[in-house]
């Protein structure tokens, strides 16, 4: 009863909609009744007041009838309509009609599913796109950060670090709000210095919930758009790097500053199990990506998880390999497109891949010369012939976010590109397929502008 009450607190605009809302229904009632009243009386009119009053009217009693009727029900829509408005305005953080939000996750709810793995700002980049045609999204997430808020928190905690799933999550939120810029709201005063406040909640909640379920109570106050998982439970797990020299270190940060060109990536410990959520995602899949992100810290571990493998290489579903614009230091350095492959191949089953996706739009000098300066790094080249020979379909689109400051893809770009693909290929839902034909001619109008 309490919680009934609370409609009725000041404040909140909806009961004076609920009161015109109850007169017009009053208002209508009555206008059907009068018509009940007129039709009787129109044959005898020798009965009570309202007799009387049907007398003077004569026969434009009707005609009354039906304007208290007709204005009745606009007012009744007009109340539906200002209550529909307040009340999702309180979730939504804008007015915004029920039939749209409704037509919305209705379209969402039948968009493809579609499981990515990655790690880095490389995944929730592109969730962001993807989140715009479908709600069926699985994120798998990397857990082998030692860096930053996250390692600290992993050191003191024993959790899993956060950071790269809190973005993920807020990257898949339902709308942008301030509450995803209190999520991401990192922190300067000495006590909690660089430490990020969604992974001080992420952490809080993991130990006493456990980390899946405080991933799905905090989706569930962003509203996201899909389902996000960290790539295995195991807390203590750490990347070892062997390099080309002989020598080898462990941590996802020391294995960066090596600056050494990579031969192998091991876990420790050297078994770790998926999710059970994770391997159903992948066999009920349309389509899995692999990537954009760092290809030996964000990409290839989660081959290095028992059984992810084997599950990506017999899903029905195509596997997209989204390859990064440019090499990368500590990591890449001179690697081609078909030496990303190779190295996927290395550390999980030969032809993992069906698709390798690739920017082809050129770089410009300004950008090439800052990057050659700064890490030494530059566009990854395209071997068409190695990869043909590698089995792996090259499909190449200009992929780049118009951006000054540097280079990286465009999650929209990104998104429609693949999914487009997906539609030619394999996905024939025709609701979701009219859905991503709109939003592309509406893009195509908006940029025409």
């Amino acid at each position: 009863m309490g919680r009934f009450s609370k409609w009725f607190y000041p404040g909140l605009s909806v009961k004076r909609w609920v009161i015109v809302l109850s007169i017009s229904i009053l208002g209508l009632s009555a206008g059907v009744a009068l018509i009940a009243v007129a039709v009787e009386q129109l044959q005898d009119r020798t009965r009570s007041l309202a007799s009387q009053f049907l007398n003077f009217l004569g026969d434009y009693a009707l005609v009354l009838a039906g304007l208290v009727i007709i204005f009745s029900l606009v007012v009744m829509v007009i109340s539906i309509v200002k209550i529909n408005r307040n009340i999702t305005g309180v979730f939504t953080g804008k007015q915004k009609k029920i039939v749209d939000t409704m037509y919305t996750k209705a379209q969402l709810s039948r968009g493809p599913n579609i499981v990515v793995f990655g790690g880095g700002t490389g995944l929730s980049m592109l969730l962001r796109g993807l989140k715009k045609y479908s709600t069926n999204i699985t994120a798998v997430v990397t857990v082998a950060d030692d860096g930053g808020s996250s390692g600290k928190i992993r050191g003191d905690m024993g959790v899993l670090p956060p950071g790269d799933i809190r973005n993920c999550l807020v990257a898949l939120a339902d709308t942008e709000s301030y509450l995803e810029i209190i999520i991401q709201h990192r922190f300067t005063i000495d006590e909690l210095k660089e430490h990020n406040l969604g992974n001080l909640i992420l952490a809080s909640l993991a130990q006493k919930i456990g980390f899946v379920n405080a991933i799905k109570e905090l989706g569930k106050v962003l509203a996201v758009r899909g389902r996000v998982y960290p790539a295995t439970l195991e807390p203590t797990i750490s990347l070892r790097a062997k390099f080309k020299d002989g020598t080898e270190v462990v941590g996802e940060t020391k294995i960066a500053q090596e600056n050494k060109q990579i031969k192998k990536i091991s876990i420790i410990p050297d078994k770790a199990e998926p999710l059970p959520e994770t391997l159903q995602a992948i066999e009920n899949a349309d389509a899995i990506i692999l990537g954009p992100g760092s290809l030996y810290t964000s990409i290839i571990p989660h081959f290095l998880v028992d059984g992810i493998s084997d599950a990506i290489k017999n899903a029905k579903a195509p596997v997209y390999y989204i390859c990064n614009v440019m090499t990368q230091k500590g990591e890449t350095l001179n690697y081609t497109a078909s030496d990303h492959i190779k190295a996927l191949e290395n550390h999980s089953v030969k032809n993992i891949a069906d698709y390798i996706v690739l920017n082809n739009k050129k770089i410009s000098d300004k950008h090439a010369k800052i990057y050659k300066e700064l890490d030494n790094a530059e566009p990854v080249k395209i071997d068409e012939k190695r990869l043909k020979e590698k089995g792996v379909i090259t499909l190449q689109e200009d992929l780049l976010e118009d951006d000054e400051m540097q280079v990286r893809h465009s999650s929209a770009k990104l998104a429609k590109f693949i999914l487009g693909h997906l539609i030619k290929q394999d996905y024939r839902n025709k609701s979701f397929i009219d859905h991503y034909l709109l939003d592309k001619k509406l893009n195509e109008v908006e940029q025409n502008r």
